[in-house]
């Protein structure tokens, strides 16, 4: 405890002579069961670092704690035995894996662990696979230890461990000789829990291919000493910078009540500076992207703005932003607490905001990744699928609904609709459900996770309107901001929301619509099968004359109509509906149907044919997968369709996309 009163100490005489990016909190935003202090040493020829510190736990359980358990994440880039790249056969993300070199690889250890009662637990310590029981991967570390630590109880930790980065894979690694990026790097403690089946344990699971992150909240004081050529970008606020002999300079950073810390160096990194309210906001760009530094910082600024007023204020004191080199875009694309990374190309076109999509989709991640802290592992629509339909929202809200992502030699599209498509344009939009763990996907049901919970949400908004559905997730996010929540605490915010505000759409409870969508696999289709228009005719035949006989009598149309239209409901989910139709005269009507039964027919008698029907007319029910069968006209169309646009567009975003997202 003595060194963790010194660290304090000293922190706090650091935050007050910095000034400018403080990152202190008072009170705690946090429990901060896990904080780490790292003295990290980087040697760049080797791709490699050493460090000495301290782990500090606080068990805020009731229960004592027997052991520790860490993320060891870097062993899985050690060989192809490890869980993540078993059963690649060699190539993985378009990469020869098989063909790699010695110095390619990567890997992590502890090199010595040891309680500050002076009892050593290195010998103790063992690799574990609670997940898969893989003998060959080390991504999970098991420490067992002396003396349990006592509920209520703080326990430090003396560490000192050495990682080495891959030749990039995903994410962590270095490109050519002097980009890195050290993400998920150092031996991390995974988050002692209550388990849905009552038990307090370690939630701490191998590293899939399919599977993100999951950390405990807490404090970092993390300093590094590397060349000093090196641009530095990292979680958290730089609070001094000290330059040593030998062309070595030491950074400290600072970040509190966060689960991660990243950091990344490159000697060709530009940067760009600005602030938003009390965010300080650095991106570093290489020149040749530099190009696209105003736009990543206006969309951060407009994702600070919105989601500060549609779900909660942004806390922390900055958000450093980073855009690989080319040869590092494996590196890219990524969430980290204060810190994201991007994925941009030279000169990409202003009317194509692949740019803008991607710096607000890693934002918007500090909101349920990061200060929310979801199980990316075990539920990854609780963050990524939340996260997609904000990002969706705020680009359409500031570039226009169909226009936001794209407006490019008259191809439109909204960044909602680009979403709904991914999801919509699957080859089986049944085939799999999100409340699962990420190791038990097929990584070709990212639809699933992302879009269709995203599609799912703005459904909700559709039906529920704007303010209401700000004050539901207001509320989710203001009642378990900081506290890990699960899938079924944000049913249950919404279910609360539904009973103070009944809906005709969702009744006061959406019990049903989770079920179908997040834990199911139902899908939403209504479609328009058929409209007749049968002419009426005044009595036609034979007619008995009252004497026995008959008498014929020849009928003449009236003038009017028998006319009808015929809807089916193709898939499993009910939504109550409008249906619009129009008639030759000019004339609409507009019908309410509870969208239960399998097949519904409107029927009137008019003197004006029905010229056309539309279900969901204001297409609020973006669930519905098949929009192009909602409608059906009997009028010539003399326009060039939209559907064949849309497409088009489709298209080349899946291409360009296919370039963009290597990993």
């Amino acid at each position: 405890m003595k060194k963790a009163l010194i660290f304090s100490l000293l922190t706090l005489l650091a935050w007050s002579a910095s000034g400018q990016c403080d990152p202190r909190f008072d009170p705690p935003k946090s429990s901060r069961p896990t904080s780490y202090v790292m003295d990290v040493q980087y040697d760049l020829a080797n791709k490699s670092v050493t460090s000495t510190g301290q782990v500090i736990f606080k068990n805020n359980s009731p229960v004592p704690v027997t052991e520790l358990r860490f993320y060891m994440y870097l062993n899985s880039f050690k060989n192809m035995g490890s869980t993540f790249l078993k059963g690649s056969g060699g190539n993985i993300f378009d990469q020869n894996i098989g063909s790699r070199g010695e110095d390619t690889w990567g890997w992590i250890r502890v090199d010595d662990i040891a309680a500050q009662n002076g009892a050593n637990l290195t010998k103790s310590m063992r690799y574990v696979q609670p997940d898969d029981g893989n003998p060959d991967d080390q991504s999970v570390l098991l420490v067992p230890l002396q003396a349990p630590v006592p509920p209520g109880a703080t326990a430090v930790f003396d560490l000192k461990f050495s990682a080495k980065l891959p030749k990039t894979i995903a994410r962590a690694g270095y490109s050519k000789d002097d980009f890195a990026l050290w993400v998920h790097w150092f031996p991390q403690l995974g988050v002692w829990q209550l388990e849905p089946d009552g038990q307090w344990a370690w939630n701490c699971h191998q590293f899939f291919r399919t599977t993100e992150f999951y950390g405990d909240f807490g404090n970092y004081d993390v300093t590094i000493t590397a060349p000093s050529q090196l641009v530095m970008g990292a979680s958290g606020c730089l609070m001094s910078e000290e330059k040593l002999p030998n062309n070595l300079t030491r950074r400290r950073f600072v970040v509190e009540d966060v689960i991660d810390f990243a950091w990344t160096a490159y000697p060709g990194f530009q940067v760009f500076e600005d602030k938003w309210q009390h965010v300080n906001i650095r991106l570093l760009i290489p020149p040749e992207h530099s190009m696209h530094a105003q736009r990543v910082i206006t969309a951060i600024k407009q994702g600070l703005e919105y989601m500060t007023e549609h779900v909660g204020p942004y806390p922390f004191a900055s958000i450093t932003i980073a855009d690989p080199p080319f040869h590092g875009l494996r590196s890219g694309m990524m969430e980290y607490p204060t810190f994201i990374t991007l994925g941009s190309f030279w000169n990409s076109p202003s009317g194509i905001r692949n740019v803008e999509s991607l710096a607000l989709h890693e934002f918007v991640h500090q909101y349920f990744m990061m200060m929310l802290g979801s199980n990316e592992k075990e539920q990854a629509w609780l963050d990524e699928g939340l996260t997609t339909y904000y990002e969706d929202r705020i680009i359409d809200h500031y570039y226009g609904e169909k226009t936001g992502y794209v407006d490019f030699l008259g191809y439109q599209m909204g960044n909602w609709e680009l979403s709904r498509n991914e999801y919509t344009g699957m080859p089986n939009p049944k085939e799999d459900y999100a409340d699962k763990p990420g190791w038990t996907y097929d990584a070709r049901h990212k639809g699933i996770i992302y879009s269709k919970t995203a599609t799912m949400l703005r459904t909700m908004q559709a039906v529920l309107g704007d303010e209401p559905m700000d004050e539901m997730m207001r509320t989710y996010f203001e009642r378990w901001q900081f506290k890990h929540p699960r899938g079924n605490d944000f049913f249950a915010v919404a279910n609360e929301f539904a009973a103070q505000h009944p809906n005709n759409a969702f009744g006061n409870n959406f019990d049903w619509l989770f079920k179908g969508v997040i834990q199911g696999t139902d899908v939403c289709d209504y479609a328009v099968s058929e409209i007749s228009n049968l002419e009426n005719y005044s009595p036609h035949g034979l007619f008995d004359d009252g004497k026995g006989g008959f008498v014929f009598k020849k009928g003449e149309p009236t003038g009017d109509f028998t006319a009808s239209v015929t809807l089916h409901r193709l898939g499993e989910l009910i939504f109550p509906l409008e249906v619009e139709i129009r008639f030759e005269d000019g004339t609409v009507k507009t019908e309410n149907w509870d969208g239960q039964l399998r097949t519904k027919v409107f029927t009137y008698q008019t003197k004006s044919k029905i010229e056309s029907v539309q279900i969901d007319p204001k297409q609020k029910i973006a669930l519905d997968l098949d929009l192009n069968n909602n409608s059906m006209t009997l009028k010539p169309e003399t326009t060039v369709l939209w559907k064949y646009t849309l497409k088009a567009v489709f298209w080349m975003q899946n291409l360009m996309q296919s370039v963009a997202f290597l990993i």
